[in-house]
């Protein structure tokens, strides 16, 4: 696909004409602040992409997904019923420096009222749309709830309370980070995060567009004082702060467009005229501009609260999009659902990671999550995809707790599993929520590994291969086989990070343990390709980790981002795919390993949403150790002359039974430089021409029946 850059506009705070507004509203506004900016959205959308090409790039890219599906629905609705309401999940998280700051949980019930009443318009003041957009107003059959579970699936009023020493918490970024005195977000691909604090500088509220919030800042950002209605702040005392906030999260532009005002901006909707710039008070139908009557009782402008009622039905296919394409997981959260009887495996403590055995009891945690004790249940798992065991349990857990349950031992073949252990039958019953039954684990057994060498081109259809496996955090874009670009063959392994706006996820691929013991030296190579898109800040990154006890411990052993890791010189403002030239080399010396019967070795890509990275012709060579053995052990049975010797040589060898005879000719690095072979032999002279090779020590090993001598030469 292709990368968009849309026009960003730096925006200047919203300043408004009170000309013609009522004396006690002027009144209300002139005593609560000499400014007040109705919405900070577009500034501080611009401040995080300022700072965040990445964001840039990442909302672009969003942008273009959410009206290509506005497309395709319009051409799949023909003739289909009447859409599904959409029901979204609500945490509120007040954070609070006083006691007038903490609101109650009555201001936190009378917002979700209000915000369903405007979304499904059933609010009181519909009906005061004028005639002339009354065929343009639509229900957005979108609906809000208090979440009744938190992210860890335990019960919850859907309401957090934190108390925080920092003075305007909310201008800055220190809201949404525990550390730093607010709360952390709970899921954005599950919950709508509402924070609810002191903004100051007049700010009633914002949020972040699909795409452009900072990592952590994925919600909506509203003042205390402008938050539910009972006691708060006039004229902006019905809660519409937050439905337009929340109109913004859903991909909503202001309707007189994304930048300062004019005519020639639109809001990318069609049944909202064009419109000069913000409203504010209670203007007059009509009020007219851009040739046409503004529909200033939008939601997405800047009148007060008791003179907005309408959403559109372009608005609504545009919001409902934007959480069809960026926030899908809301539709499936079941953060509102807390059910009678719920069980589920809340983790996999045994087996997870590597393990240097065939053999293992598992161990796994039970969970209640439902509302009624749990007093029985069944625990099914699965290796592999294999035959489902089942094994029933008994005991006593009230609502949120868990107990330790270890299955039968279970045994399995060197290489990478997957466990899969889920629950059913709770008491007996259908289990109430069925997301939080299941929980699965890759882990990786290695008894010994592979003989070197070790080649891996991706030839293969299957990916990951046999023997390796994969870890894929976010359950997004990882590493795959594509057969769009190779160094050799027709196949390689790759990283869309064209397509992956996830900057610091992490994703890793590891090879299957390999066995480097009796070796003099150990060398991995393969080829790589990497373009950079941006010219300076951003790169993704490629290391190496490797480990010689199971996975308990890993070394770095390679690493390189920006211009180290691009293999082309120039930027690639489109997806790179390589061309034959566009591959290099990368070495790494392995020997460090030399002694060890059992390495891992893996592949750690870190995202920056930068350009597509390919690794192939993967190989890890190594050269025999040498095992001595002085000639006096071995008197009477090798023979080797003349030594030094110009060429010629002579091989005397007695073996202490008939076997099969190798000799090997060894460099003073350990390489192998020639090899001669008699099968079915007793010994013998055996006759062996250097000449070729260049002057220098060397070793003449003979091995055979059971025994393995070596002697030193010199060649002049």
């Amino acid at each position: 696909m292709e990368k968009l850059f849309p026009v960003i506009c730096i925006l200047f705070l919203q300043t408004f004409s009170l000309w013609g507004q009522p004396n006690d509203v002027v009144a209300t506004l002139a005593a609560e602040s000499k400014k007040v900016t109705r919405c900070f959205t577009n500034e501080k959308v611009a401040e995080a992409i300022q700072k965040n090409a990445v964001l840039r790039k990442r909302k672009a890219v969003t942008e273009a997904r959410i009206n290509r599906y506005i497309e395709q629905e319009k051409l799949a609705f023909k003739g289909r019923n009447a859409p599904p309401v959409y029901t979204i999940p609500v945490v509120v998280h007040i954070v609070y420096r006083t006691a007038a700051q903490n609101i109650s949980d009555q201001r936190v019930y009378e917002q979700l009222q209000v915000l369903n009443e405007d979304y499904r318009r059933t609010n009181a003041d519909a009906s005061n749309v004028p005639t002339t957009f009354a065929g343009v107003v639509a229900d957005t059959e979108i609906e809000f709830c208090l979440a009744t579970k938190d992210p860890n699936n335990n019960a919850t009023t859907g309401i957090t309370r934190t108390q925080t020493s920092v003075n305007n918490i909310g201008n800055g970024s220190a809201y949404y980070s525990t550390a730093a005195g607010g709360i952390d977000i709970w899921d954005p691909n599950k919950y709508l995060n509402i924070w609810v604090c002191e903004l100051g500088g007049g700010v009633l509220g914002f949020t972040y567009t699909p795409g452009s919030a900072p990592n952590g800042a994925d919600g909506v950002v509203i003042g205390y004082q402008y938050f539910g209605k009972t006691g708060a702040t006039a004229p902006y005392n019905g809660g519409r702060t937050t439905t337009h906030e929340v109109g913004h999260w859903l991909n909503l532009q202001h309707v007189w467009g994304p930048g300062n005002g004019g005519c020639n901006q639109d809001d990318g909707v069609t049944d909202t005229p064009l419109q000069d710039q913000a409203y504010s008070g209670c203007p007059t139908h009509p009020a007219t501009s851009c040739g046409s009557a503004d529909m200033f009782m939008n939601f997405m402008d800047y009148v007060n609260d008791n003179c907005m009622n309408s959403f559109t039905a372009g608005q609504k296919t545009r919001m409902r999009a934007a959480i069809a394409v960026a926030r899908p997981g809301l539709l499936t959260s079941q953060a509102c659902v807390i059910a009678s009887h719920d069980a589920g495996i809340s983790a996999i403590n045994h087996p997870s990671g590597a393990m240097c055995t065939n053999s293992f009891v598992p161990e796994v945690t039970i969970k209640n999550y439902g509302a009624s004790p749990l007093t029985s249940a069944v625990i099914n798992y699965q290796i592999d995809g294999g035959m489902v065991m089942t094994q029933n349990w008994t005991g006593n857990l009230p609502t949120t707790q868990t107990a330790l349950v270890q299955l039968p031992q279970q045994t399995v073949t060197n290489g990478a599993h997957m466990i899969t252990v889920w629950t059913s039958l709770p008491n007996g019953n259908a289990d109430g929520d069925s997301n939080n039954d299941q929980s699965s684990t890759p882990f990786t057994v290695s008894v010994g590994g592979l003989a070197l060498p070790f080649s891996e081109g991706f030839e293969g259809a299957t990916f990951p291969a046999v023997g390796w496996s994969a870890s894929n955090p976010d359950n997004d874009v990882t590493w795959a086989r594509t057969t769009v670009a190779s160094k050799t063959g027709g196949a390689s392994m790759f990283m869309d990070n064209w397509d992956y706006p996830a900057n610091g996820e992490k994703d890793w691929i590891s090879l299957p343990a390999l066995n480097m013991s009796n070796s003099s030296t150990v060398t991995m190579t393969f080829e790589l390709a990497y373009a950079l898109y941006s010219a300076s800040g951003f790169s993704d990154t490629l290391r190496l980790w490797a480990s010689d006890d199971c996975g308990q411990t890993w070394t770095k052993i390679y690493e390189k981002a920006g211009t180290a890791l691009a293999t082309v010189a120039n930027l690639q403002a489109s997806e790179f795919v390589p061309t034959t030239g566009d591959w290099r080399k990368e070495t790494i010396d392995l020997s460090v390993y030399k002694n060890a019967s059992n390495v891992q070795i893996q592949f750690e890509h870190v995202c920056d949403y930068e350009n597509n990275l390919y690794v192939d012709d993967i190989n890890i060579t190594n050269t025999p150790g040498l095992n001595v053995t002085t000639l006096n052990q071995t008197k009477g049975n090798l023979n080797i002359y003349p030594n030094p010797t110009t060429g010629q040589l002579n091989v005397d060898i007695q073996l202490p039974k008939q076997a099969a005879l190798v000799i090997t000719v060894y460099n003073a690095l350990g390489q192998e430089v020639g090899q001669l072979r008699d099968e079915n032999v007793i010994g013998g002279n055996y006759k062996l021409n250097l000449s070729d090779l260049t002057s220098g020590v060397y070793y003449i090993q003979v091995a055979g029946g059971g025994t393995r001598m070596m002697q030193k030469v010199v060649l002049k």
